[in-house]
């Protein structure tokens, strides 16, 4: 596909840049997957949060829900403009996935064809063109566990395959946890592809290059990490809200509404 053609070239660049400093395919891999997962934080961020708003927001969805149950098409444009009002995006769940899918395509054709998108001038290129493979923990990053000819050294990609499966799961749970069950069709939907979407990878892992399994585990791990900061900074300003109200009520009751002064000379002179 020519419209991927720049992401391939973009991706063997960045690839072949961190190869130069860790002389390692595997880890040259799990690298750039931590810098794509980096730029695209301010994203995964927003639509975390725009997640918890949905959550949030049951009550209003409730209430919506049983005002229009007659009228389909009046309840869609309800939620609609109540999605707009608090800042929702109801496929924010899978957002940042469909934004990594050109960069899986991209990486699975470096991969596939490293020579033809790598910078010639680079060391990995003239690694590649002195070995037909570069292994990882003893796999070849190249090719799919599926083309592995012996089930004794298949193990290594099976961990692989497996680690994969159980970062993922253990992903979704974080998120599943954080937001508890939703009664909203939409939220549910996404809550069922979100619990298919491990196996879904684990499944597809056996027919793709190795390297690309890389980039699933590293990324798996990264963003277990990320929702544990994204807990942290979601709560410490929950905190500080409640420490606000706190502050302001405190305030009021210390502080009454005084009378104003001019009121006060008046009903002197009156008596």
């Amino acid at each position: 596909m020519a419209i991927l053609e720049p992401f391939a070239l973009a991706i063997g660049f960045l690839l072949s840049y961190v190869y130069d400093f860790t002389l390692s395919y595997g880890f040259a891999i799990a690298i750039l997957t931590v810098i794509i997962n980096v730029i695209i934080f301010p994203l995964t961020l927003r639509q975390t949060r725009s997640t918890k708003r949905m959550q949030d927001a049951q009550s209003d969805i409730k209430k919506l829900q049983k005002k229009h149950k007659d009228n389909k098409e009046e309840l869609n444009k309800a939620m609609a403009a109540m999605y707009k009002e608090k800042g929702i995006n109801p496929l924010g769940c899978i957002l940042p996935l469909i934004i990594q899918m050109p960069i899986w395509f991209a990486l699975f054709r470096v991969l596939r064809d490293p020579l033809n998108f790598i910078p010639s001038s680079s060391v990995l290129f003239k690694d590649l063109e002195i070995s037909t493979s570069l292994t990882f923990f003893n796999m070849d990053l190249q090719i799919p566990p599926s083309e592995v000819s012996e089930w004794i050294d298949r193990i290594p990609y099976l961990v692989l395959i497996l680690l994969v499966i159980l970062t993922a799961l253990y992903q979704q749970q974080q998120i599943t946890k954080k937001s508890g069950k939703s009664d909203n069709p939409q939220a549910q939907q996404m809550q069922m592809v979100g619990k298919v979407m491990p196996l879904f990878f684990g499944f597809i892992s056996w027919t793709l290059p190795t390297g690309l399994v890389v980039y699933f585990l590293t990324g798996n791990i990264f963003r277990i990490g990320q929702q544990g900061l994204i807990v942290r900074l979601d709560g410490r300003e929950e905190v500080k809200n409640e420490e606000k109200k706190e502050e302001s009520s405190e305030n009021t009751e210390t502080n009454p509404i005084q009378e104003n002064p001019r009121k006060n000379r008046k009903k002197r002179r009156r008596k």
